[in-house]
């Protein structure tokens, strides 16, 4: 790739992504629909020109957590239809998402009340997703009665077309299968029971990548797929029947190269002391940009408890796969010190030919990766410009 003005940026592969996609095609049969997932922009790939990319190859349904990651789609000119899966708050937001023929999830009697009145006065179409918690305890309706209310109130607005119903699972990546039989069979009956009472919903939904890899009875109308499409297959006891890639690479140049003695010290609260001579590369990339950081949630369990407790101790000694290592011409290099706000410093081996300026493939988790970073898309290892849909127009109007 020619020479790059930034000192920092991501790189996706298109190639691998368009592979990914291939290899979820390949498992879906051809009567269910594929909605893709963009949410947090696209786990880190950018979700403009991922949702560019995936629409010229045949996808044509997106699905984000929030309205304004529908809005920056429409912003950016793409027309396909995006459903939005948290819900929204106020009337001015519905509009906005009418105004966008954007599709809104109901997962309250609150959401349908609003989503009723706002569509109701400005006499406009509104496409609607009624959401199920059939066990997750997130969003979502938990009982007939009151799914029922909001149907038959739903049913009295000509402006709102009821597409999709759909639930989350909660431990589909378990190895044990009971409690997502279980949502599953109570998401069903709901489901049931309102075609029973004489509703038309043609989008049944509730495969995540995992509940699609492990569950092929689950796939009913649609499957909501993002993980995969990424190059990464959920955590879990899953089969892997494709091979997927990783288009994602965090890269940036060498900006200070300098060499220090053994005994010298390194960073704030001198917090490496070398061991032997070295050099030290400086890289532009620090805790700001997600460099050594991590999810913190709270252990699951005394197991869990201690692999995180192991986890620690080990990137402490600088054990195995846990230490912090970046990527220089194909070997692995320490990160030494605490890494900065801003910058790292990189222990290279004293006498290595290493230059100011030559690239270095940083590990950062994608989905931690600064928005504002600069996103270079790749094909065949070169810079591609990933067009707009020149005016194509993929929005269903209301039935």
């Amino acid at each position: 790739m020619k020479q790059l003005k930034h000192d920092k940026w991501l790189e996706i592969d298109i190639d691998a992504v368009k592979q990914n996609l291939e290899g979820v095609k390949s498992l879906l049969d051809s009567s269910v629909h594929l909605l893709v997932v963009l949410k947090a922009n696209a786990y880190g790939h950018g979700a403009v020109n991922m949702a560019r990319f995936l629409y010229q190859n045949g996808v044509d349904f997106f699905a984000v957590s929030f309205l304004s990651e529908a809005l920056e789609l429409r912003k950016a000119g793409i027309r396909s239809s995006i459903l939005v899966f948290s819900p929204v708050v106020d009337e001015e937001q519905v509009k906005e998402a009418i105004k966008n023929h954007i599709t809104l999830s109901i997962s309250s009697l609150f959401d349908s009340q609003l989503l009723n009145q706002v569509s109701e006065r400005l006499n406009q179409p509104l496409r609607v997703h009624l959401k199920v918690d059939s066990g997750l305890g997130r969003f979502g309706f938990t009982n007939i009665e009151e799914i029922s209310t909001a149907c038959q109130s739903l049913k009295e607005n000509s402006c709102i077309y009821i597409e999709g119903i759909y639930t989350h699972m909660a431990d589909a990546a378990s190895g044990n299968p009971a409690y997502t039989e279980e949502q599953f069979r109570r998401f069903m009956e709901i489901v049931n029971k309102l075609v029973k009472a004489g509703y038309k919903i043609p989008l049944r939904h509730c495969a995540n990548s995992a509940v699609f890899l492990k569950y092929p009875h689950m796939h009913l109308d649609a499957v909501r797929i993002g993980t995969l499409i990424s190059g990464q297959y959920p955590v879990g006891d899953l089969p892997r029947p494709v091979e997927l890639i990783d288009p994602f690479r965090f890269k940036c140049k060498i900006i200070s190269l300098k060499s220090l003695k053994a005994g010298d010290y390194l960073g704030y609260s001198r917090s490496y002391c070398l061991k032997e001579d070295a050099q030290i590369a400086v890289i532009p990339v620090g805790y700001m940009d997600g460099l050594g950081l991590n999810v913190g949630n709270k252990a699951e369990g005394f197991i869990d408890l201690l692999k995180i407790l192991l986890k620690n101790i080990f990137f402490y000694y600088d054990l195995g796969r846990f230490k912090l290592q970046v990527k220089i011409r194909d070997s692995l290099y320490p990160v030494r010190g605490k890494v900065f706000m801003q910058m790292a410093m990189i222990e290279i081996p004293a006498g290595l030919d290493l230059s100011i300026g030559d690239e270095v493939e940083i590990p950062v988790r994608k989905t931690l990766a600064a928005r504002d970073l600069v996103r270079i898309y790749t094909k065949a290892g070169e810079a591609v410009k990933i067009g707009n849909q020149d005016g194509t127009s993929y929005i269903v109007e209301g039935d």
